[in-house]
């Protein structure tokens, strides 16, 4: 473990060491850069990056921490394997006998149910290319069922992401003269990055931050409100509303096509404020307070929650960035400063996984209907009850199945075969029966795609250990083994296999690059060679990758909108329920660092003081969740963080909607209770 307390050493200077690599932190999608020190093969010291212009030389504590995750002991090192849930797992020590393993099960699955009857999850801290190699893998298998919470698996990316909306630098937020934030919690999730906004807020700039909680960002903004969780999109359809009806936008800036002007102004005026107050939970007149805020004061930033610029409606903030007069490529590229769209974890391009095979195979990934992958991610509830999709095996990565495919828990705990891959112990791999040890992002080369739109290299700072692969070495190793038995060319799916068994990582994202008009043509080695202080921002050629500018299509509203839940049940659910990760354990490393067990309780629950009250509920009594199909036991946090209608936990339940109460009481009259108190 390093020793930050404060390293032992003076400030400026750096432990004994024998090697030092200049890399990118990926604990994040912010990118800093980061100098590791090592002695003998091990890191002894680390620093940020002071040549880095976005971070400056800093670190959070999870970037100073990373090597915590390294060198746990309850770290996976081995294969497991067991034949159902209830038994032991047995270590296979062996990755090759481990490979032919799982491969003959899948097999087996194939043959006997098809191949729709493959799931795979691919949780954010696999990394690209376990995506990427689980897209090509279920093209060569036959299934259209990847899953991812960021990313739509055709594009890889968002379809409605243009880059004539979208916003330059974070440290080109200090000319803002707003900065609207939804969804976004900085100063938790990317607290380097929040220290630019702070930057922002003393030259002038006035921020507005609306969350489900309150937060660490929203005690810095000068207008804070919350927010129904997962809403922030039909908020700004609100607020686009709320900009035609008032006549606060600027088509004329935003070069929207004169022909779609009128149609798109009457689409707005048929969305009833109605649906959009009760799916929000904000007035009408808070969204007008917000929109002629706005108005005053530009240039406006408009920065989104990590996964709302992949849901349904999240068209629309390009459409008000440009309405708010940011038109990046009508004024010249990167000459505007400070206003757009800064969608989080929106910094990948959109690439094109399989233009090197859709010659040679003409099965897609996905159904041929144009669906939003977000949506197919909303729809992961109605899975377990369709009697047509015989789900038998499922691969995940992380902890995914505790996460955004919680839905499914019910059907890994029946299915014929289920596989963890990640570094470390948790839920999933509980319902696994196999689990396949990953390594982590310090251990393997790699592209980092920042929400800057910047390309970094991440140069590998350790040998993994003995045994680790990457997400794509497994997906190599099977697809050969699979694709063998049924005469397939799996070296086309895979070309980036050695001859020691593992994968040409650095082959493997030169081949990427090409796979996007925004990156294709650089080269991989312009981008290594790249110095740390002049960053290569996508898109390369920015008027090439978008066309002739001048005839953008608006975003129309929606004909309709996805309520509330049915009455029958909000009168047994009354609360809202909303799960995120906690703020000191955003990922599965983050749960064995010593210095993260003090500060949450991942088994707590938080309340409003005011429901609380009237149910009865004291701080730390034991309570029961209860969803409509699930059920988590838990200990109750009174807290303000979150409003009377809704209660938060760090575990997922599988719904949005839920009752609490003590335990040993009945939830039929904290239900009746509850309905009393919200109305």
């Amino acid at each position: 473990m390093v020793d930050y307390y404060p390293l032992k050493r003076v400030a400026g200077t750096h432990k004994v060491h024998d090697a030092e690599v200049r890399t990118v932190c990926r604990e994040c999608t912010a990118g800093c850069g980061l100098l590791a020190y090592l002695k003998e093969g091990k890191i002894v010291d680390i620093q940020g990056d002071e040549t880095d212009p976005i971070s400056r030389g800093r670190l959070c504590a999870r970037g100073i921490a990373f090597h915590q995750g390294l060198t746990s002991p309850d770290r996976l090192n081995r294969v497991l394997q067991r034949n159902n849930l209830n038994d032991s797992f047995q270590p296979i020590d062996d990755w090759e006998k481990a490979l032919d393993l799982v491969a003959e099960q899948l097999r087996k699955i194939r043959a006997r149910y098809g191949p729709r009857s493959l799931m795979i999850g691919c949780d954010p801290e696999a990394g690209l290319d376990f995506f990427i190699g689980a897209m090509r893998f279920a093209r060569l298998w036959g299934t259209p069922h990847v899953f991812h919470p960021l990313y739509a698996p055709r594009g890889i990316s968002s379809q409605h992401y243009d880059i004539s909306a979208s916003a330059p630098r974070c440290s080109d937020w200090v000319h803002s003269g707003y900065i609207l934030l939804v969804e976004a919690d900085l100063a938790t999730t990317h607290p380097v990055t929040f220290g630019w906004l702070m930057d922002a807020k003393d030259r002038g700039a006035e921020i507005i931050s609306l969350d489900s909680r309150f937060n660490a960002t929203m005690s810095k903004a000068d207008v804070a409100m919350t927010i129904r969780p997962e809403s922030g999109n039909k908020f700004a359809l609100a607020l686009m509303k709320v900009m035609l009806e008032e006549n606060l936008y600027d088509t004329g800036a935003a070069g929207f096509s004169s022909s779609s002007l009128e149609a798109w102004r009457d689409s707005f005026a048929s969305l009833p404020y109605s649906g959009l107050e009760e799916t929000t939970g904000l007035s009408n007149e808070k969204v007008k307070e917000i929109a002629r805020r706005l108005a005053t004061k530009k240039p406006v930033t408009l920065i989104t929650g990590k996964r709302l610029s992949n849901r349904q409606n999240s068209g629309i903030w390009r459409t008000i960035a440009l309405a708010a007069g940011w038109n990046n490529l009508a004024a010249g590229w990167n000459k505007m400063k400070g206003g757009g769209w800064y969608p989080l974890d929106g910094g990948l391009p959109p690439f094109n996984p399989f233009s090197d095979i859709d010659a040679m195979d003409s099965r897609r990934p996905v159904s041929e209907d144009d669906e939003r992958f977000s949506e197919a991610i909303d729809e992961l509830a109605e899975v377990p009850q369709d009697p047509e999709l015989p789900v038998k095996a499922l691969i995940c990565s992380g902890n995914c199945l505790y996460d955004f495919m919680s839905p499914l828990r019910s059907i890994a705990k029946s299915s014929e075969l289920t596989i963890h891959f990640g570094a470390f112990p948790n839920e999933t791999g509980d319902l696994s029966h196999v689990v396949i040890p990953a390594t982590l992002w310090p251990e393997i080369e790699c592209l980092n795609f920042s929400n800057d739109r910047a390309i970094q290299w991440g140069e590998r700072i350790v040998e993994p250990v003995q045994g680790l692969r990457s997400g794509l070495d497994l997906w190599t190793g099977v697809a050969q083994r699979l694709a063998d038995a049924r005469r397939l060319e799996w070296k086309a799916f895979f070309p980036w296999k050695k001859e020691d068994g593992s994968t040409d990582h650095r082959s493997f994202f030169g081949w990427l690059l090409d796979q996007s008009p925004y990156t294709s043509g650089y080269g991989l080695e312009r981008i290594i060679a790249a110095s740390t202080d002049a960053h290569v921002l996508w898109p390369i050629d920015p008027i090439a990758a978008a066309g002739t500018p001048g005839e953008i299509e608006p975003f129309f509203a929606p004909s309709s909108l996805e309520h509330l839940p049915p009455e029958a049940e909000a009168e047994l659910f009354p609360l809202t329920f909303h799960a995120t990760r906690t703020i000191s354990r955003s990922g599965d490393a983050d749960n064995f660092r010593p210095w993260t067990k003090a500060l949450e309780d991942p088994d707590a629950v938080q309340i409003h003081p005011g429901a609380a009250k009237v149910l009865g509920i004291e701080n730390g009594d034991e309570v029961v969740v209860h969803g409509p199909n699930e059920v988590i036991e838990a200990k109750a946090w009174i807290t303000r963080m979150v409003p009377k209608w809704m209660i938060w936990s760090a575990r997922r339940l599988g719904t949005r909607h839920a009752v609490i109460y003590k335990k040993g009481e009945s939830g039929e009259e904290a239900s009746r209770i509850l309905r009393e108190f919200l109305r």
